[in-house]
């Protein structure tokens, strides 16, 4: 489920906003932000483990921070599902338009978005543990269209592109483009929506929920370095300018690597990865929300209040997509933003407040004060880097 969470489309906004840093600043930035990412997610764990089983992201805010900040910390939550949703939905429209030219069909994109939802969203509804497994094969597809279309462009990577600065003055020189990545990888390793349903699929095993934390972000790790990997070592910096101003979505992303590839059977598997990799991400997302507003509103776990916790979760996204069809890229850094609050600063809080309150405790996450306030200094800064990119104080490779 968190590789399924993770490992998805917003990988696609990985190389074009990393353009400007280049491949090795944006190496460090992955791993800097796994490690954070990483922690701030299992200090959701030991916080959940005190309460039990069935316990959400609503109920420990609302037990741990104050009230004016539990208020915040769920809507930043609710906000970031929501906004991730809208952008797969918007992604999965895209690609699957792109896979239809090519097969000779012309659908509407808005029709896309309506089936898609309806499609992914039945299976959500109808079980949740269903829908883990699905998402589940979809990561599995997806990792072996991912070697399959990918092979081609590590054979061809060219070691020159990567390691050379772009740019006189070297690698230093790139470094003012490094604090508009962190938004965005933030985004990439949110995982966090899903620790609390992991909790209850696991029977309140923390050490199981622990390893599938470590595993998917891992494995997050690894397919993202890949991924820039051959991006970057076969596409020109100057080449990303173009993606960018086609508004960065999968679709342009797709047609610039096709140029690359030059092998329709390559080609395929890359369109089909990029399928995968949407239904994967909309999965692991939507699961964490119709999980959320399943418990804070209290609905019965039977059919009628699964169908009240699904329109609250899919109608939304889906009308704010068929309004506004082409927000993939702004709409990941957003997330980015929001996700600082409520899955990096407030976990970080919260796991002090729960160590006062049991401070007895057989769970405790290591790493003591010193990484708890570490992890609310970079979800501080990951906060201050959208900001200053939004008030273009931060500079973008565009």
């Amino acid at each position: 489920m968190l590789g399924g969470a993770m490992i998805g489309a917003g990988m696609f906004s990985l190389p074009t906003i990393m353009a400007g840093a280049w491949f090795i600043n944006s190496v460090i930035i992955l791993l800097v932000v796994c490690f954070f990412m990483f922690h701030s997610g299992i200090y959701i764990l030991e916080c959940i483990s005190k309460y039990g089983s069935g316990t959400n992201y609503f109920f420990i805010s609302k037990e741990l921070l104050p009230k004016w900040a539990c208020y915040i910390a769920n809507a930043t939550l609710i906000f970031v599902l929501y906004i991730l949703i809208y952008a797969y939905i918007s992604a999965a429209g895209s690609v699957i338009k792109e896979a239809a030219i090519i097969y000779g069909f012309d659908i509407n994109l808005r029709l896309i978005f309506v089936t898609f939802t309806l499609i992914l969203g039945a299976c959500i509804w109808s079980s949740g543990i269903g829908a883990s497994r699905l998402t589940s094969i979809f990561l599995l597809i997806k990792i072996v269209l991912f070697f399959l279309a990918f092979f081609g462009l590590f054979l061809i990577v060219e070691m020159d592109l990567l390691i050379t600065s772009p740019v006189e003055g070297g690698q230093a020189s790139l470094i003012p483009f490094v604090f508009i990545i962190i938004p965005y990888a933030i985004t990439s390793f949110g995982y966090h929506g899903n620790v609390c349903s992991l909790y209850k699929l696991y029977h309140e095993n923390e050490r199981k929920v622990v390893k599938s934390c470590v595993i998917g972000c891992l494995l997050a790790l690894v397919l993202y370095f890949l991924w820039i990997l051959g991006t970057m070592g076969n596409l020109p910096r100057a080449e990303f300018l173009n993606i960018i101003n086609k508004g960065g979505n999968l679709d342009a992303f797709i047609e610039s690597l096709y140029a690359v590839l030059n092998s329709k059977h390559l080609a395929t598997f890359l369109l089909w990865f990029s399928i995968s990799a949407v239904f994967c991400s909309f999965l692991g997302v939507a699961i964490g929300l119709f999980d959320y507003i399943l418990a804070s509103l209290k609905f019965q776990d039977n059919s009628s209040g699964r169908m009240k916790s699904a329109l609250l979760c899919f109608l939304p996204p889906l009308l704010f997509c068929i309004l506004f069809p082409n927000g993939f890229l702004i709409a990941i850094a957003y997330a980015g933003m929001a996700a600082c609050v409520w899955a990096i600063i407030c976990p970080a809080v919260m796991v002090l407040k729960v160590r006062e309150r049991f401070p007895e405790s057989t769970f405790k996450v290591w790493g003591g004060k010193g990484l708890i306030y570490a992890v609310i200094t970079f979800g501080v800064i990951g906060i201050t880097c959208q900001l200053l990119a939004q008030l273009n104080l931060l500079p973008i490779y565009r």
